[in-house]
Formats: structure tokens, C-alpha cells, sequence
């Protein structure tokens, strides 16, 4: 936490040092003439580098590298032409301090994805499940669906989320650490009594959304409908609060994985859609 303080304010400090440095004038000249472009470049630097490190594994060296092309480019196309262009030094003291903002930068989103990765591993230690991240899991998708292709059986996928209305109340006196936390240790629990509610085929997904999605197979869509009334009141019941869900079955409704997502989630965005009342009609047709 400390770590993260220190990156952040010295991240400040630089960026209002840099701008003012800019403003500082010798008599009726600035000290240093700035392009324009380069406090964009600068502002574009620090924040695409607290971002970059959130969303992938990207070296700070290519990040580096990949802003001293932007930077060469830009004098090559746009710098060199105007009427009265930079000195070299100029020039040079720009490319260091874009440099150095770019490195501030992505110290700080750096210490952000171990702050976060910390938080993950803590919900998860208190809650242990066996969800898996979609992104790493297309291999056993892959293998359930054609598994269910070639042998004709039915196979169901379900979208589960914590209800957003009911838990925005709940976190409403918090601030935004204890919000996060508490929205992770809750959709760790989540995923908790539905890993155990599951059975050892079924495979349990959580999307970068934080919604939890599970491949059933073996599973026609009445036994899904059964399954997802059991996972809301498996969880009302030990966490006092609550979940939507949808479902969609293969090869009824979908052919693919994408198919299926897209088939849970237009039910799940409908006003209309009520899992309940729509398990309890279900249940009475078949009846």
C-alpha cells in the first residue's frame, strides 16, 4: 500500500512539475518552448501506462520502446515541418520526460495489478472454488461442446450474477476500497456454493465481468431451469442477499459457445425475464 502511495504522488509531482516548468518564462520567453503535442504526449503517456499493466503483462521495456517510436514518429511527420521547429535539445529534453512519465506511469498501474492480484488471492483463499477464468478454459469448452456434438446429448450453459440493485444497497455507506473488497469477497462466496451445489462435470466459468457461467453437460433445459432455481436459493439462503441468472441449451437454442452466451444474455438483459416465474411455467408445461 505504501509502495502504491509513494508511485502515485510521485507520478503528481512530476506531471505538475513538467507543466510548470513549461509556464516558467525568462523575461518575455519561456525557458523551455514545449510543443503543444508534447503535453498531450505526456498526459497520454501516464495514463495508458496505470491502465496497460491492469490488462495485460506488457514489459515496461516495450512500453517504453513502443512510446519512443510514437515519439520519433510524430517529430518525423509533424515536427520537423512546422515553421519555426525545436532545437535538438529541446527535442531531447522532451523525449526524457516522456520517457520518464511513461516509466511513473506504469509503475503505478503496476503496483495497481499486484494490489489486485493480492485481493484475488485473498477471496479466493477464503472462499475456495474451483472456477476457472473463461479466457483460460477455451480448451475444455472446446472439448464439452464437440463431446456433446458427436454424441447428440444435450449439454445447457448458465449465467449467474449477483443481483446489482440489492448489493448496490448494501455497499452504498462504504467507500471505494471496502466496496471492492466487499464485491469480491462476495462473488468469491458465490462461486463457493455453486462449486459445491455442481457437479464434478460441470464447468464453472467466471467472465471478466464477474459473472459466473457454467457448462453443464448432459443437461436439457428443464434440468438447467432446476439448476439455476437451486444455485438463487442455495445463495438468498447462506448469504442473505441474492442472484439473477439465465440459461440457454445446446442444440436447442445454440450451436456454439459464443452462441450460448449471447442466448443467456439477451434473457438476462430482458425486463421481462424473471427466472422464477419462468422455472415455475416450464415446470408446469412439462407437468
Amino acid at each position: 500500500m505504501n509502495n502504491l502511495r509513494n508511485s502515485i504522488v510521485f507520478l503528481l509531482f512530476y506531471t505538475i512539475l513538467v507543466f510548470g516548468i513549461g509556464q516558467v518564462g525568462y523575461i518575455e520567453q519561456n525557458i523551455l518552448n514545449f510543443e503543444p503535442v508534447f503535453f498531450i504526449l505526456l498526459a497520454l503517456t501516464a495514463l495508458m501506462g496505470i491502465f496497460i499493466p491492469l490488462i495485460t503483462h506488457l514489459s515496461i521495456y516495450f512500453y517504453l520502446a513502443f512510446w519512443a517510436v510514437v515519439y520519433v514518429l510524430i517529430w518525423w511527420f509533424y515536427w520537423r515541418f512546422q515553421p519555426h521547429p525545436s532545437t535538438f535539445q529541446v527535442l531531447g529534453i522532451q523525449f526524457i520526460l516522456v520517457t520518464i512519465s511513461a516509466g511513473l506511469g506504469f509503475d503505478v498501474g503496476q503496483h495497481l495489478r499486484a494490489m489486485n492480484m493480492l485481493f484475488e488471492g485473498l477471496s479466493a483463499t477464503t472462499y475456495p472454488n474451483r472456477t476457472l477464468e473463461i479466457e483460460h478454459a477455451e480448451d475444455r469448452i472446446s472439448a464439452e461442446l464437440t463431446r456433446s456434438r458427436r454424441y447428440h446429448h444435450p449439454l445447457s450453459l448458465l449465467i449467474v450474477q449477483l443481483e446489482k440493485d440489492k448489493f448496490k444497497y448494501r455497499r452504498e455507506n462504504l467507500d471505494g476500497l471496502q466496496k471492492d473488497l466487499l464485491q469480491r469477497f462476495a462473488t468469491a462466496r458465490v462461486g463457493q456454493i455453486i462449486s459445491e451445489g455442481a457437479r464434478e462435470t460441470d464447468l464453472l466459468l467466471r467472465d471478466r465481468n464477474g459473472r459466473f457461467v457454467l457448462l453443464c453437460p448432459e443437461t436439457d433445459n428443464e434440468s438447467s431451469i432446476i439448476f439455476g432455481e437451486r444455485i438463487r436459493n442455495a445463495v438468498a439462503e447462506r448469504m442473505d442477499t441474492d442472484v439473477v441468472w439465465s440459461s440457454a441449451s445446446f442444440p436447442d437454442e445454440a450451436l456454439t459457445f459464443e452462441e450460448l452466451i449471447e442466448r443467456a444474455e439477451q434473457r438476462l438483459a430482458s425486463p421481462d425475464f424473471a427466472p422464477a416465474t419462468q422455472a415455475l411455467m416450464r415446470s408446469q408445461k412439462v407437468e
